[in-house]
């Protein structure tokens, strides 16, 4: 019969671009998730004892000069003021089974108001006190890699604290009285 209504589904002739489109918007999806998997700090969970790193038998190195007055102070008394930064806290680095026994923790950190990596580190404990500090200018040159505004691949910071157990959170220190937040890590 000419002239009769079609019993076709019109879905049928979209499947054709649609499925050719289907693999390029999973690549982008995919990109896209694996760039904010960098960009905020991630609570971590605590490694099992075995996935840990041996501990040194030398004891938590001593605290960077510049951070020997802030410890055991408040956070937010040290630094009152909060700056924009981008980071995370990665891994326990290293343990000490020296004394006092302690650990190293590695991350990244950016400031984004300054569009400069993160030079100074402090770390807290659950209570916000200060407990430990470190220095950014580590090699990172995957950071820029996944996120087109970090512009320096010496992210990177290590931190040590004199504390065997979690959590620590770790701070960018970017002005006098500016702090930021970079991570948490429970170990």
């Amino acid at each position: 019969m000419t002239g009769a209504p079609s019993h076709e589904n019109p879905s049928h002739a979209l499947a054709g671009p649609i499925a050719q489109a289907a693999p390029a918007g999973l690549l982008i999806l995919a990109a896209a998730l694996s760039v904010t998997g960098c960009d905020q700090p991630k609570p971590r969970n605590p490694p099992s004892a075995a996935a840990g790193p041996p501990a040194a038998p030398t004891p938590t190195p001593p605290t960077p000069d510049w951070a020997k007055p802030l410890l055991g102070q408040a956070l937010q008394a040290a630094f009152p003021k909060t700056g924009a930064c981008k980071g995370n806290t990665d891994i326990v680095q290293r343990t000490y089974a020296g004394d006092p026994a302690g650990v190293q923790i590695h991350g990244w950190g950016w400031d984004a108001a300054r569009k400069a990596r993160v030079e100074r580190v402090v770390l807290t404990d659950a209570e916000g006190r200060i407990v430990g500090a470190g220095a950014g200018g580590g090699e990172r040159p995957d950071v820029p890699v996944a996120l087109a505004e970090v512009t320096d691949g010496h992210t990177g910071w290590n931190a040590d604290a004199p504390v065997t157990h979690g959590p620590l959170l770790a701070y960018g220190v970017v002005a006098d009285d500016t702090a930021c937040v970079l991570g948490r890590i429970d170990f």
